[in-house]
């Protein structure tokens, strides 16, 4: 499973990814963390196998609402 997390606070992302990984200790799991949209979207270019985003809705360069619709769109 391949799951990217995108938050603006790093303490939020790496705690999220210690307690998904922890989660699925019986397959393997990829977390991915971006700080913004900008490289959210980024990363969701170069690893279109995406199985979950977890998106913020505060973010510093847009909304999560409007970031949801362009991760839908791709």
């Amino acid at each position: 499973m391949k799951i990217l997390v995108v938050d603006d606070h790093a303490l939020v992302r790496a705690g999220l990814c210690q307690v998904l990984q922890g989660l699925a200790a019986d397959e393997v799991t990829e977390v991915i963390e971006a700080p913004d949209c900008a490289r959210a979207f980024e990363l969701a270019a170069s690893h279109p196998d995406l199985d979950l985003v977890l998106l913020d809705y505060h973010l510093p360069d847009m909304n999560g609402l409007a970031a949801l619709s362009i991760f839908g769109e791709r």
